[in-house]
């Protein structure tokens, strides 16, 4: 039993002969996946020094740390590091209904080791080790066709906006808040920490996390620059930027907040770096946020989420979301919902109605996908689609700071 009390499971699979030999070349002796050892921390930090640049642990302490290393899976041969999968687990709320998910990152092998399924033992060992932590969801910052293969696909119906200098002043005829922007210090992070906690999708952040973040100024893969919003000094809100290279383009890497001060605050980031355009994406739940921007006349399209998701345990996540489903359909219908997995066929059930499909329409069902696949999957007119449609698809997280 533990936070979330007994959910049901699905059977673990096990790793089953992904590493392949290639005879002289790779000593039979290769040790792994397993975690790292912290005798090994150096000979990890050498791989990412080649593969990545120098530096990647201290720009992601919440990954490499030494309360993570049962996290970070490797294999081992002629006595070094020679692949890597990173992981590190949160606890997140989609509507208040705790669900856990961990994310995927930082995967590397040596140029002279590849071919031989090393990182996808890697990967297989870190989804066996979510199982065994009761993970729900994995997230994946990347779309190789490693990821793909696993199962991790981009979701979400989300929408992303542009705002242009070109477009400056701006808006006309709309009432706005004054606001300002500064640059957030470590005093404000209890505020950021507070005001991340009203959104009603995020991650269960430590204050560790932003602390980290701000402290390394990296978010998302980015030199990421902190800023506080505030209306007649009152805080409001935060942008997380990412100051632009040389086609003087930015985007916002996360942000939470009141939304009429944010939107507010966006011809203040042009300004304050010189864009030539910012961008931002709107989470599919986020209707207020939507509709100010499209009141304001801002060009907004379709777009998926940045990381691939995949499902880690989809009974188990579905039921950890049971008190949404009676919210969105009464407790006695509510009740009448059933979800279960056997092997890859994932199933779907509401009162005398079932249905069955395979793992990425399944995906694309829970959180939805730009194409529409998932929701073509759920059209019809029988009882089974039509509660479908009602509670799904689930919103996405967004990555910020939990980038790893």
């Amino acid at each position: 039993m533990n936070i979330f009390g007994e959910m049901p499971a699905v059977e673990a699979e096990p790793i089953a002969g992904m590493i392949r030999r290639r005879g002289a070349d790779v000593d039979e002796g290769i040790d792994g996946p397993r975690a790292l050892r912290p005798t090994e921390f150096e000979s990890l930090r050498a791989l990412t020094d080649v593969v990545f640049r120098p530096g990647m642990p201290e720009q992601y302490p919440q990954l490499y740390n030494a309360d993570n290393i049962e996290r970070l899976r490797v294999c081992i041969a002629d006595g070094k590091c020679v692949s890597h999968v990173g992981m590190t687990e949160r606890h997140a709320l989609l509507f208040g209904c705790p669900i856990q998910v961990c994310c995927i990152g930082s995967v590397c092998t040596y140029p002279e080791y590849r071919g031989l399924g090393l990182a996808s033992a890697c990967f297989e060992d870190a989804v066996s080790v979510a199982r065994k932590d009761g993970v729900d969801l994995m997230i994946v910052s990347g779309s190789r066709g490693l990821y793909r293969r696993q199962g991790c696909l981009h979701v979400g119906q989300d929408t992303r906006f542009v705002l242009n200098a070109a477009d400056l002043p701006w808006p006309r005829g709309v009432s706005l808040p004054e606001v300002t922007l500064e640059e957030m210090t470590e005093e404000d992070l209890p505020l950021l920490q507070e005001c991340y906690r009203n959104e009603p999708v995020r991650w269960v952040r430590p204050l560790d996390d932003y602390r980290y973040a701000l402290q390394w100024s990296w978010v998302m893969d980015r030199r990421t620059e902190f800023l506080v919003v505030r209306e007649a000094s009152a805080f409001r809100g935060y942008l997380l930027v990412h100051p632009p290279r040389e086609d003087r383009k930015s985007r916002i890497a996360e942000f939470a907040g009141d939304r009429r001060c944010l939107l507010a605050s966006l011809p203040a980031v042009i300004r304050r770096y010189d864009l030539q355009e910012l961008h931002w994406q709107v989470l599919r739940h986020d209707d207020l946020f939507r509709s100010l921007c499209e009141s304001v006349a801002l060009p907004g399209e379709p777009a998926a989420t940045t990381a691939t998701f995949k499902l880690i345990n989809f009974p188990q996540l579905m039921a950890r979301m049971g008190a949404y489903w009676e919210e969105k359909l009464g407790v006695r219908e509510a009740a009448n919902l059933r979800f279960w997995q056997q092997g890859d066929e994932y199933g779907f059930g509401f009162a005398g109605e079932e249905w069955v499909t395979d793992r990425d329409t399944a995906t694309g069902i829970v959180f939805g996908d730009v194409e529409g696949l998932g929701a073509a999957a759920m059209a019809g007119d029988g009882t089974l689609p039509t509660a479908l449609r009602e509670i799904l698809p689930l919103p996405c997280l967004w990555y910020g700071i939990n980038y790893v």
